[in-house]
C-alpha cells in the first residue's frame, strides 16, 4: 500500500527505539558478574566525591522445597557523596544522558547506572540529597513502567529513605548522598548476600586497589599522582537478615566484610593476600620499572606507565633463610599456599585507566604453566586514549589492546607484505588502531618475558657452572631472541637464506664455511650438528683471520656465525676470560682474568671512542646511529640473559 493511502488519521511511527524493546536488550549489556555491575556505581560514588561507600545485601528467609533459607531480595548502595539535585536525579536513569565526553576522570560516558541496574534487577530506585537525608528525591526505573507504556522518567519527588538501611548502615547517612536500591533481583549470579560480597570483594578490592589505600602507599615511590586519587576510601560490604514483618533489619558484625585492598602487583602492604611466608611484600619490583611509553593521539602526546614485578625466593621455597612458612605447608610447593592461590587468581596483564583497573587481560600468559603466577605487568593509562585502546562503555574491556597480545604479522600480511614493517604500513593507511600501539606492545612483552625469565630462575637452585655450560646458555639466550625479532617482523639475511635452502644444504654449507676456516671436517661436521640439534641460531669460534677486524660475521643459512680473529691483539687479552678452559682456575688466577679481561673492554669502548673523535661529523652521525642502534639490540638480547636455563645444563 502508498504511504498516500492511507487515511488522514492513520499515523507511522518510526521513532529510532522501541522503548520496551531496548531496555529489554540492554539487559543484555555485557556485565561480566554482578560484582561488575556493582563496580558501575561505585564509579559513580568515586565520581560524586564520597569517601565511604557501603554496598547491602538484604536476604529474607523463606521456604524453598519445604526448607528454610536465606534468599537474596535487594542490593543496595549508599554513598556519602555531594548527591544530586532533582533535575539530575532524573536524568541520571536516562540512557543515553551521560556528559562526560571530555575523557578525565574515572567515568566513561555516565550511562553507567541504568546500564548495570537493569543487567541485574527489573527495578532502581535511587535517593539523593545534598541537604540532608530528610530532604531526599526519589525516582524509578521499572521495566514493568516501561513494558506499561511510560517513555519518560517521572520527575522526582520527596520520598523517605526505606527503613532497612537507616538501620543497617554502619556509618550513619550524611548532610549529602546517594542510596541506589535494586530489587526483584532476577539476574543476580548469587542467591545469598555473604555469597554475593564473598565473591565481589576480590574483584572490586583489585578494581579500586589504590583507592582503597591512604596516599602516599598506592602508587610508585616516583609517581606524582596521588592528588587525582585524593583520599583513602572506604568500600564494606553488609548483609541484612530481615524477619518476616521486614521491619527487624539483623545485622551480624561478623558477617560485615570491609573490602580490602587486592594489588596484582603484589607490592602494596595491608591487602588481601595472605602473607604467612615471610617479611617484605610478596613481590619484587623490576629493575628500571616503571617504564614510559609515549603515545601520540590528536595532536597530543600522552604517557603510557608500564610496572613489572616478579615473586621474591622466600615466597616460594620454604628453605630459604627468610622464609617463615606455616608448618602445613613447609616443603610443598609454593603454588598450593594460601598466597600462591591468591596469585594465582590475578594472572595476566592489569590495565589501569583513571586508577581503576579495567580488567586482567590473560591473553598475554601461558595458560598451562604454573610459573605464570609468579609474574606481573601492570599498564596505566589516561582515559584520553580510550579510543586508542578500544575502552567498552562499560569499562570491562579494552578492545584494542586485547587483540595485540596474539598479534602475528605474518597471519595478518597480504600477499607481497613479507616483513613486519610492510604490514605496518598498510595498517597504518587502512586505520587499523592496533599501529598506534605496537610500540607499546613491545615494551610490555620485553617487561613481561623479563619477571617471566626472572620467576623462572626463582625456583631452581643454582650452583656454579662450568664455563661451557655458560656459553652454551649465551648461544640459547641468543637464538631466543633472534627467533622473538624474526616472529615480530625482523627478519635477517640468515632466516631468509634458510627459507630456500634444504636442511642438508645448510648442513653443507655451514660445514664448508668451517673447514674453510681451517677447522677439521671431522670436527666441522660436530659443530653444524651440534647447532642444527639445539635448534640455535647462532655459533661462535675463533680463527685465525687476514683483517684488521677482532671479530667477522658471516651470515649463513639458519644460523649467524661470529668469527673471533685470532690474529687480532684483543684475542689475546679476551680469550683467557672467554675460554671455557676455566675449571682448573685457584681464586687468585681467576680474579687476575677478570681484571684484565675488564682493563681490555676499556680499551676497546676507548678505541671506539677515539675512532668517533677523528671521523669527520658527516661519519660520526653513521656511527653514532650504528651505536645507537647496537644498543637497543644488546638491550633485547640482555633481556633474555635472564631466561632459564634447562636443569640437565647445570653441574
Amino acid at each position: 500500500m502508498a504511504l498516500t493511502d492511507l487515511a488522514d488519521t492513520e499515523q507511522l511511527s518510526f521513532s529510532i527505539f522501541n522503548t520496551a524493546m531496548a531496555v529489554r536488550s540492554m539487559r543484555d549489556s555485557g556485565y561480566k558478574s554482578t560484582a561488575h555491575a556493582l563496580a558501575e556505581l561505585i564509579d559513580n560514588s568515586i565520581e560524586a566525591g564520597a569517601t565511604t561507600i557501603e554496598l547491602f545485601g538484604v536476604s529474607r528467609r523463606e521456604l524453598v522445597s519445604e526448607r528454610e533459607t536465606s534468599r537474596l531480595k535487594e542490593l543496595a548502595v549508599l554513598d556519602d557523596g555531594c548527591g544530586m539535585t532533582p533535575d539530575e536525579l532524573r536524568g541520571s536513569l536516562r540512557y543515553g544522558h551521560g556528559t562526560r565526553l571530555a575523557r578525565r576522570g574515572i567515568g566513561r560516558f555516565g550511562v553507567g547506572l541504568p546500564n548495570s541496574s537493569m543487567s541485574q534487577a527489573r527495578r532502581v530506585d535511587v535517593w539523593s540529597w545534598q541537604a540532608g537525608v530528610t530532604n531526599a528525591s526519589h525516582a524509578r526505573l521499572w521495566i514493568d513502567d516501561v513494558e506499561a507504556g511510560q517513555r519518560e522518567i517521572p520527575e522526582p519527588s520527596r520520598k523517605p529513605l526505606p527503613d532497612i538501611y537507616l538501620k543497617a548502615s554502619q556509618y550513619g547517612f550524611s548532610d549529602s548522598g546517594t542510596l541506589v536500591v535494586w530489587t526483584d533481583l532476577d539476574r543476580v549470579q548469587w542467591t545469598r548476600a555473604a555469597t554475593t560480597f564473598k565473591n565481589a570483594e576480590a574483584l572490586i578490592g583489585r578494581i579500586y586497589r589504590r583507592f582503597l589505600l591512604p596516599p602516599g602507599t598506592r602508587l610508585h615511590p616516583d609517581d606524582d599522582r596521588d592528588d587525582e586519587i585524593g583520599k583513602q576510601r572506604i568500600i564494606v560490604c553488609v548483609p541484612v537478615e530481615l524477619d518476616g514483618t521486614d521491619t527487624a533489619p539483623t545485622v551480624d558484625a561478623d558477617d560485615i566484610l570491609y573490602v580490602r585492598p587486592n594489588d596484582p602487583l603484589y607490592l602494596m602492604s595491608e591487602t588481601s593476600c595472605p602473607e604467612d611466608f615471610g617479611p617484605g611484600p610478596m613481590f619484587e619490583e623490576l629493575a628500571g620499572s616503571p617504564f614510559d611509553v609515549v603515545i601520540q593521539h590528536e595532536d597530543m602526546e600522552h604517557t603510557v606507565r608500564i610496572r613489572a614485578s616478579y615473586a621474591r625466593p622466600h615466597v616460594r621455597m620454604s628453605e630459604h633463610p627468610e622464609a617463615t612458612w606455616p608448618d602445613q605447608y613447609a616443603g610443598s610447593d609454593a603454588g598450593h599456599t594460601p598466597w600462591g592461590k591468591h596469585a594465582a587468581s590475578n594472572v595476566g596483564v592489569s590495565l589501569i585507566r583513571a586508577h581503576r583497573e579495567i580488567e586482567i587481560d590473560k591473553g598475554w600468559i601461558n595458560h598451562y604453566d604454573p610459573v605464570e603466577r609468579w609474574w606481573k605487568v601492570e599498564v596505566d593509562f589516561p582515559p584520553a586514549l580510550d579510543d586508542v585502546f578500544g575502552v567498552t562503555n562499560n569499562k570491562q574491556g579494552a578492545m584494542t589492546f586485547q587483540r595485540l597480545a596474539d598479534f602475528v604479522w605474518d597471519r595478518e600480511s597480504l600477499p607481497g607484505e613479507g616483513s613486519f614493517r610492510e604490514v605496518r604500513e598498510r595498517m597504518s593507511l587502512d586505520g587499523d588502531p592496533r599501529v598506534h600501539l605496537f610500540d607499546l606492545r613491545h615494551q610490555v612483552e620485553k617487561a613481561r618475558d623479563a619477571v617471566r625469565n626472572k620467576a623462572k630462575l626463582a625456583k631452581q637452585k643454582r650452583g656454579p657452572r662450568h664455563a661451557q655450560a655458560a656459553a652454551d646458555d649465551a648461544d640459547r639466550m641468543a637464538t631466543a631472541e633472534i627467533k622473538r625479532r624474526s616472529t615480530h617482523g625482523q627478519i635477517g639475511s640468515s632466516d631468509r637464506a634458510a627459507l630456500t635452502t634444504s636442511r642438508e644444504d645448510q648442513r653443507r654449507i655451514q660445514v664448508t664455511s668451517l673447514v674453510r676456516h681451517g677447522i677439521s671436517e671431522q670436527e666441522a661436521r660436530r659443530h653444524v650438528t651440534e647447532t642444527l640439534e639445539r635448534g640455535n641460531k647462532v655459533r661462535w669460534i675463533h680463527a685465525q683471520q687476514n683483517n684488521a677486524a677482532f671479530f667477522d660475521v658471516e651470515s649463513q643459512p639458519g644460523v649467524i656465525q661470529v668469527t673471533f680473529n685470532a690474529s687480532h691483539p684483543v684475542f689475546n687479552d679476551f680469550y683467557e676470560i672467554i675460554s671455557p678452559d676455566v675449571e682448573s682456575l685457584n681464586t687468585d688466577d681467576a680474579v687476575e682474568r677478570l681484571a684484565d679481561g675488564a682493563a681490555a673492554f676499556r680499551l676497546l669502548l676507548y678505541a671506539w671512542a677515539r675512532l668517533e673523535d677523528e671521523l669527520p661529523d658527516e661519519r660520526k652521525r653513521v656511527l653514532r646511529d650504528l651505536r645507537n642502534d647496537w644498543g637497543r639490540y644488546a638491550e633485547d638480547f640482555f633481556i633474555i640473559e635472564e631466561q632459564a636455563i634447562a636443569p640437565t645444563d647445570r653441574v
